[in-house]
């Protein structure tokens, strides 16, 4: 089992998991994965990689859903059983890229690579993904550096 404490104050992690659980939801919801594909003239090709990969995101998300669901994360405590890491490692990204694309577009991609900018100058609502945005990359980045 993976275990480690967040370095995000908890009162923010409590703020946030809620988002996260909420885009978690409307992320299952999509038809198209979120992932790119790159343009391609192959219809049935791209219908079959996506069909495999809305397969293997399935997968992820019920392995991601046992970190949401567990009351610890909200005090900014993780749990990752080692056997599922990679599968929760590329949840956590499709949950990331789909706050990215439905939530975040008041924020340049090199403000989120950079950190600079002025949060109160964004969106009231920008201002909380962009937090819980922050909390999927710490805990990606602990899940690493635990197996690393």
């Amino acid at each position: 089992m993976i275990e480690f404490r967040l370095q995000i104050d908890s009162r923010i992690t409590r703020a946030v998991v809620p988002l996260i659980v909420k885009s978690f939801s409307d992320s299952g919801n999509t038809e198209e994965p979120i992932f790119p594909y790159p343009d391609e003239s192959d219809v049935e090709l791209m219908y079959a990689w996506a069909k495999s990969l809305r397969e293997d995101l399935a997968q992820d998300r019920q392995r991601l859903a046992r970190l949401l669901n567990n009351p610890k994360l909200a005090h900014g405590y993780v749990e990752v059983d080692e056997n599922e890491l990679e599968l929760v490692l590329r949840a956590l990204t499709e949950i990331r890229l789909f706050i990215r694309k439905s939530c975040l577009e008041s924020f340049s991609d090199e403000e989120l690579e950079t950190g600079e900018f002025i949060l109160p100058k964004k969106p009231k609502d920008a201002q909380s993904y962009y937090l819980a945005y922050l909390v999927l990359a710490e805990i990606q980045e602990g899940l690493i550096a635990q197996v690393a």
